[in-house]
């Protein structure tokens, strides 16, 4: 049982961490943009240096919920996690159990999601900084010289690894079965003023609606076969910032939210979402991450790789 639980993990956290492509030339539904109410009214200059504060949530999730109470800085999950259980309700423990088996695998997308997450951004270069209920992990990207740099460590263990990887392998990890004709993409009439930067809405849904996972073969997410993602992107935003989500969409413009729906029955959705772009001048230290002795090349050893990220992760 043990086993299999940690490739359900596996499979999950695959998802999240290379993400899927989705790519398809847009329809554009209309050159009028209308605002969608947001409280701020005037746009600012185009961001290029500063931090991003980024809040993720899964809106309706029970479960996402009490995750979001627990803090990876103060050590001690596993405590932290059992205090909280332990306030919950009878009909909360009710609702959560009863959520958790609708769900079904769904819920692993949800176990993996950092909690906190804060991205520096100096030009083309962007570097983020996260921590989930396992690990605790660090990615630096350089848009322009089309290569980057991640590091995970435990918050179980010592454990820890850097792998090293360009462009071109940033994609063939990210890879799935998501092709350039997968989604009907619309650019939709709604913007929105996300900190004062407007955003154009995209949306982005699967041709062929993709099937409840029903074997740990088909962990929603792991095969690309996202039903539906909307997207909000920023021209004043750099693209670089794209390749630090949890969940990488190619956009021309730097993505500032995205609502991500597993599948089409499922009520579950993840929300990623910028809170607050603070421009400054930002240290050499917050743009290096941690670096291990040994750094593994991606592209030249792709399983080790994969797995010292699994193992990490899970804990292993």
């Amino acid at each position: 049982m043990k086993n299999t639980f940690s490739i359900l993990f596996a499979f999950s956290i695959a998802s999240l961490l290379f993400s899927c492509q989705p790519k398809q030339t847009k329809d554009k539904a209309s050159d009028t943009a209308v605002d969608s109410g947001s409280s701020v009214t005037a746009e600012k200059s185009d961001f290029k240096e500063g931090e991003i504060q980024v809040s993720i949530t899964t809106p309706g999730s029970k479960l996402g919920e009490m995750f979001q109470k627990v803090d990876p800085s103060k050590g001690k999950i596993q405590e932290q996690m059992k205090k909280i259980a332990q306030q919950l309700s009878p009909a909360e423990r009710a609702e959560m159990e009863a959520e958790g088996q609708k769900n079904g695998m769904l819920n692993l997308a949800v176990v993996m999601l950092p909690l906190r997450s804060v991205i520096y951004v100096k030009d083309d270069q962007a570097t983020a900084k996260f921590d989930a209920l396992t690990y605790h992990g660090e990615n630096y990207v350089n848009d322009r010289k089309k290569e980057g740099l991640m590091y995970l460590k435990s918050q179980n263990s010592a454990k820890e690894a850097t792998i090293s990887y360009t462009g071109d392998n940033l994609k063939k990890m990210a890879s799935t079965d998501v092709s350039s004709t997968a989604y009907n993409i619309t650019t939709s009439k709604e913007t929105e003023l996300i900190d004062g930067y407007l955003c154009t809405k995209s949306v982005y849904t699967r041709k062929d609606e993709p099937k409840k996972a029903e074997s740990i073969n088909a962990v929603p997410g792991t095969s690309g076969k996202i039903y539906k993602l909307e997207v909000w992107a920023s021209k004043q935003m750099p693209v670089a910032v794209n390749f630090v989500h949890p969940l990488y969409v190619e956009e021309k413009a730097g993505i500032m939210k995205i609502l991500i729906q597993y599948e089409k029955e499922s009520k579950l959705k993840v929300l990623y979402q910028f809170t607050s772009v603070k421009k400054r001048t930002v240290t050499p230290a917050e743009m290096a991450i941690h670096k291990t002795p040994k750094i593994i090349d991606f592209g030249k050893a792709e399983l080790e790789a994969s797995m010292q990220l699994f193992g990490i992760v899970l804990g292993m």
